[in-house]
């Protein structure tokens, strides 16, 4: 999403991450994604149960998790060990200015997610 500031700010959107991690990890992930995003810290995940997304050990640690961690490593990611609840799966959603849900993705894995495309694709329908 960062690559796409300038397509964001043309569609007069805002992003914001929302984590349950630790001040700390949120620190590290911010520096490893040079990300300028608003990032807010849900330690109790009162947002993540608001909006459906789901704990899953199974499908968190399943396969094709376990083979996306493999290649991130091998492309030289440093592994920063497990941080927080690593069964709690995320999302992805559109809130519109008078907050109303436009998109809802919830992530049946870690490595399930829109791309960055889809979502500016949905925003530039939500535009017209």
């Amino acid at each position: 999403m960062c690559q796409e500031a300038e397509s964001l700010q043309e569609l007069n959107t805002r992003v914001m991450v929302i984590s349950f991690g630790t001040f700390p990890s949120a620190q590290a992930w911010l520096k490893e994604t040079c990300s300028s995003f608003p990032f807010l810290l849900d330690p109790d995940r009162t947002v993540y149960q608001i909006y459906g997304m789901e704990r899953s050990l199974w499908r968190s640690w399943g396969l094709k998790t376990i083979w996306a961690y493999m290649r991130l490593l091998s492309a030289g990611r440093k592994w920063r060990g497990i941080q927080g609840d690593s069964a709690q799966l995320g999302g992805d959603y559109i809130v519109d200015a008078n907050g109303i849900i436009r998109l809802a993705y919830i992530s049946h894995d870690p490595t399930d997610r829109p791309s960055v495309e889809a979502l500016l694709t949905s925003l530039r329908e939500i535009a017209r």
